[in-house]
């Protein structure tokens, strides 16, 4: 009886502000996983603006293939009762992979020196140098803790990074936009 009261309460309170039919509207975005069509699944529901629903896909193949379907899309979730005019579909990376909370990050006396020669024959004033070999040493201590920790190299740009796959997500989008530029040549 307290929940029905609940609800009343909020209902009445999205009346007032106007939002009733935006908060309807946004409604498959949250009910996605038990309501997308099954040709759709492995899309992510970002917004829906305008009756348009908006949906991350991880490959442009992937985009392609859901385009093709659209209109059948469209048909199932309208079926259901959302209020869907169109589909737009945006290739982005993958969900990042969860990483140790904490990396112990040892910077040894070999990272110094490995940075030092990584400057040598560069004129820097001494203080600036003392702060890019700081720099640089820190972050080869950092790539070594991240790949201790589970990370691996980025086949693209060879940076560590945690997450599936063998691209870091800055060459993933780059590699689906260049496939993107190549399909529309």
């Amino acid at each position: 009886m307290a929940e029905e009261g609940l609800w009343k309460t909020l209902e009445a309170l999205l009346r007032r502000y106007g939002i009733t039919e935006k908060i309807r509207e946004q409604l498959i975005v949250v009910e996605w996983a038990s309501e997308a069509p099954p040709i759709a699944q492995s899309a992510k529901p970002l917004y829906v603006k305008e009756g348009v629903l908006h949906l991350g896909v991880h490959s442009h193949t992937l985009a392609q293939e859901l385009h093709l379907q659209k209109a059948k899309l469209i048909r199932d979730l309208r079926e259901r009762g959302y209020a869907i005019d169109d589909i737009k579909f945006q290739v982005i990376p993958p969900e990042p992979a969860s990483f140790p909370a904490r990396l112990e990050i040892e910077i040894t006396s070999e990272d110094r020196l490995w940075a030092h020669k990584a400057l040598e024959g560069q004129d820097l004033p001494p203080r600036l140098r003392e702060r890019m070999v700081s720099l640089l040493a820190t972050a080869r201590a950092r790539e070594r803790a991240m790949l201790l920790g589970g990370a691996r190299r980025c086949r693209g740009c060879g940076a560590a990074f945690f997450g599936e796959g063998d691209l870091c997500p800055v060459c993933h989008v780059w590699e689906v936009e260049g496939a993107q530029e190549e399909s529309f040549q």
